[in-house]
C-alpha cells in the first residue's frame, strides 16, 4: 500500500477522488499540523473521501521502542522499529533559542561506507530508508516534543548520497508548504564527499544547505579513514565544491572529525589552506566519538587547541561542533548496535 506522507497534492488527486483543495487541506492536516486521524481536520472533507483515503493508502509511522535523553545537553535519541523490524535511530537537537529543536534523521539502515571510525561503519548496510520512513521518524520526533521543530539534518546512520533520489524526495515532503514546513535552510544534508551526487545536487541547484565529511587533508590517510573517498581524489572534491560554490554562491561547510594523534597536527592545516585555494570555507570540528577498539581517542586539550590555533594563524575559519549523546553513551549507531 502507498505511503500518503510523500504523495505531493497533486498525486493524491490523481489517485483519489480529492480535488486539488482538498488533497492540500488532508496532507496539512497529516503533516503540518501532525494529525494521526483525518476526522481531526479543520475543514474536513466528505466521510465517503475519508474512508477511500483510510482503504488506499498508508500513513503509519515507525515505532518507538526506546528513548534516551542525555542530561549534559539534553538532546534525546529515539530508537525507531521500521515495517520490517529493522532498526533505525533519530535525534532531536536542541537549538540555541530554548523551546527549538531540529532532528538528526537517519538515511540507511546501518552504512556502506565503512568510514574507520564510526560506529554505524561497522554495522553495514541492510537497506535504503524510504522518503516516507524518514519523514515519519521526524513526525515521531515532533510529535514526542513540547516545543517547536523547526529543521532536519541528515547525518544519522548512513550515506544520505548513497540514498539521494528519496532523501531528496524526504527533503521536499519537509519543506513543502503542504508538508512538514521547515524552511529549506533549516534542512542540511551531509555526505562523505561523493563526487558525482555532488555534481548532480549543484546541478539540480536543491536549496537545501550541504555539508561534506573531510577528517583529512592527506589522500592515503583519508582514503583509510573514509574509504569510499578513496574513488576519488582529492583535487576532484575540491573541484566539485567550487562549482558549487560558483553556482550557487554559499560557503562551503567541511566537517573534520577530530581524532587524538590522527588528524590533529599543523601540517594537516596547512595542506588544507593550500587545497582550499581562495575556495570559502567554514571548517565545523567534532571530536571523534571514542572507538577504543578500533584505536581512536579524543584529541587532548593541548592538541585540540595546537590545530585550532593553526587554523586561526593560517586564516581557516571554523566552528568547533559538540557530538551528543556521548553521556548517555547512545552517539550515532550505539542504540542499534547494542540490539543487532
Amino acid at each position: 500500500m502507498r505511503s500518503i506522507l510523500t504523495m505531493t497534492p497533486d498525486e493524491l488527486t490523481q489517485a483519489s477522488d480529492c480535488t486539488l483543495a482538498e488533497s492540500r487541506r488532508v496532507l496539512a492536516c497529516l503533516l503540518s499540523d501532525g494529525k494521526r486521524d483525518l476526522d481531526a481536520m479543520k475543514r474536513p472533507v466528505s466521510k465517503v473521501k475519508r474512508a477511500q483515503l483510510r482503504q488506499d493508502f498508508e500513513c503509519s509511522l515507525p515505532q518507538v521502542v526506546e528513548t534516551i535523553e542525555d542530561p549534559q545537553d539534553q538532546s534525546l535519541r529515539f530508537l525507531f522499529r521500521l515495517y520490517d523490524g529493522k532498526l533505525v535511530e533519530a535525534v532531536r537537537i536542541p537549538l540555541h533559542k530554548p523551546g527549538r529543536f531540529s532532528v538528526c534523521l537517519s538515511s540507511q539502515v546501518g552504512c556502506a561506507m565503512g568510514c574507520d571510525f564510526c560506529a554505524t561503519g561497522r554495522l553495514g548496510l541492510s537497506r535504503n530508508l524510504q522518503a516516507w520512513e524518514m519523514v515519519g521518524c521526524w513526525l515521531q520526533v515532533r510529535t514526542h516534543t513540547q516545543g517547536v521543530v523547526t529543521g532536519a539534518v541528515f547525518m544519522g546512520q548512513g550515506e544520505p548520497f548513497h540514498n539521494y533520489e528519496q532523501v531528496i524526495r524526504a527533503c521536499q515532503v519537509l519543506s513543502r508548504p503542504s508538508g512538514c514546513r521547515i524552511p529549506a535552510d533549516g534542512i542540511t544534508i551531509s555526505t562523505v564527499g561523493l563526487v558525482p551526487q555532488i555534481r548532480r545536487y549543484t546541478a539540480e541547484q536543491h536549496p537545501y544547505r550541504l555539508i561534506v565529511s573531510l577528517s583529512s587533508s592527506q589522500q592515503a590517510q583519508r582514503a583509510e579513514l573514509l574509504p569510499i573517498a578513496g574513488k576519488w581524489q582529492l583535487e576532484e572534491l575540491f573541484d566539485a565544491l567550487r562549482e558549487r560554490h560558483t553556482l550557487s554562491g554559499e560557503r562551503v561547510t567541511l566537517a573534520w572529525v577530530l581524532m587524538g594523534g590522527v588528524n590533529d597536527n599543523p601540517a594537516q592545516v596547512s595542506a588544507l589552506k593550500q587545497q582550499l585555494d581562495g575556495l570559502p570555507i567554514t571548517l565545523n570540528i567534532i571530536d571523534v566519538n571514542e572507538a577504543r577498539e578500533k584505536g581512536y581517542r579524543r584529541s587532548t586539550p593541548p592538541e585540540r587547541a595546537r590545530f585550532i590555533d593553526q587554523l586561526a594563524a593560517l586564516g581557516v575559519p571554523f566552528v568547533r561542533r559538540y557530538s551528543v549523546g556521548l553521556e548517555s553513551n547512545s552517539a550515532c549507531g550505539m542504540l542499534a548496535s547494542k540490539r543487532s
